[in-house]
């Protein structure tokens, strides 16, 4: 017996969801933006991989959804099982319109970086963390972030972060526009008012002794010159990230939860196939825009460098793409096999590129494959959710993925070849999984 609670929660889905789809509500111009928000990360990490899936095993409803194969479908769509437009999420292109090779390479534009008529002024400095990086601002007074490789595996993070950010430009989502960058120690200059926080939080004016701490500890290209990928910051106000469950309560637009929407649900097929594992709330961003007359918030996806076979610093894992971080179910299926059971990765292969880190197609199985979190929009994608998303990855050509591996300006032939065959290859095993079957067959 399905609780009265239970019963309202689905008659609620499916009454109320729909017309809150399909109601836009844009908020005037010079109107109040929402409330900025930040994500502890860490609490974001042990929410979605121990206390959400501890509150699944109690619910009723799922396990009645799944014993009578009657899944939740996304609510945001049209009478034609499209995604309702307008969205602030995705836009039409690539599997609904033509895109070109050309108009891919520029993404959200111009893709060009930042302009080189005079040297960059150095306006912030990331010292703390994993990674490390410069934010400059160039001639026309455009900022950007400058994100840098690990020592140990040069290009590798900064390639995967301009690959994979056209690519999803291409499919239709929110991105910045990053371009691969060469710059010398001169090309820089650190002039009066720029500031840092040290490791203990105090802010400090910005000196060449701490810009110089950074660029050594980062690889330099053959030519001495320093590489990056350089990310231009978004317009508008930011508000901080965005969860892929739940909805921004004080957003008039954001009506749907988002483990409910058709365009975050179908982004498993982008993500398996360019193995984003972290596709988690630390690479989202919301802008509050003004445009054409009326203000909103825009959801982004940022920092790409965790993509293909990079773990932005340090190459992916050999299990990473089949097992979350922890992963409960791998681990109890070994436990029953006493170790004997085999992994999805054991017979992979290596292919020893330093610019590719650990990336691969023979193994990779796109309804099995998962992020690094577990994550709930993911989770809750059907069969339509999935034939939507893999109408986008079929429609990127062979032509278009080997223009994608250029931005990336690899040096070392091998990992151009290599990430250009392994992204076809996994193109077609998406494609043949969920395209070739009946929408009522393509499984998880």
């Amino acid at each position: 017996m399905i609780r009265p609670a239970a019963g309202l929660l689905a008659l609620w889905a499916a009454v109320a969801l729909p017309a809150l789809a399909a109601a836009q509500v844009a908020a005037p111009p010079g109107a109040k933006p929402p409330r900025a928000t930040q994500i502890s990360y860490y609490y974001d990490a042990a929410h979605q991989t121990i206390f959400r899936p501890s509150t699944r095993v109690l619910d009723p409803v799922m396990y009645v959804r799944k014993i009578s194969r009657n899944p939740r479908e996304s609510v945001n769509v049209d009478d034609r099982d499209q995604v309702r437009l307008p969205s602030t999420w995705w836009q039409p292109r690539l599997g609904f319109h033509p895109v070109t090779v050309e108009q891919m390479a520029q993404g959200p534009g111009p893709g060009t970086g930042p302009r080189r008529d005079r040297r960059w002024r150095v306006t912030g400095l990331k010292t703390q963390g994993v990674s490390l990086g410069i934010r400059i601002k160039d001639s026309e007074g455009e900022t950007f972030q400058l994100k840098f490789d690990p020592r140990r595996w040069p290009e590798m993070a900064s390639g995967a972060d301009a690959v994979v950010s056209h690519l999803f430009w291409a499919a239709g989502y929110n991105v910045p526009d990053n371009a691969i960058v060469l710059f010398a120690r001169d090309d820089l200059e650190v002039g009066e008012g720029g500031t840092y926080r040290d490791v203990i939080g105090r802010r400090k004016p910005i000196t060449w002794a701490i810009v110089d701490s950074i660029l050594a500890k980062v690889p330099k290209a053959a030519d001495g010159r320093y590489r990056a990928v350089a990310s231009r910051f978004l317009k508008g106000k930011p508000l901080g990230e965005w969860k892929y469950d739940g909805r921004r309560k004080d957003d008039p637009e954001d009506a749907v939860p988002h483990q409910l929407r058709r365009e975050i649900r179908g982004l498993y097929a982008m993500a398996a196939w360019t193995n984003h594992t972290d596709g988690s709330a630390r690479n989202t961003l919301d802008m509050w825009v003004a445009e054409d007359g009326r203000s909103f918030v825009r959801h982004y996806l940022i920092d790409f460098s965790g993509c293909l076979g990079s773990g932005s610093m340090d190459r992916q894992s050999y299990a990473s793409g089949t097992e979350n971080l922890l992963d409960f179910g791998t681990a109890l299926a070994s436990l029953a096999a006493l170790g004997l059971k085999k992994f999805l990765w054991e017979d992979t292969v290596d292919p020893q590129i330093p610019a590719v880190g650990f990336f691969e197609s023979s193994a990779f199985d796109p309804a099995r494959w998962k992020p690094f979190l577990p994550n709930p929009a993911y989770e809750a994608r059907t069969a339509r959710d999935l034939r939507w998303g893999a109408r986008i990855v079929a429609a990127f050509t062979d032509a278009h993925i080997e223009a994608a591996v250029a931005l990336g300006q690899y040096s070392d032939p091998r990992a151009v070849e290599y990430i250009t065959r392994t992204l076809i290859e996994r193109r077609d095993k998406l494609v043949n999984r969920w395209l070739a079957e009946p929408a009522t067959q393509a499984s998880r």
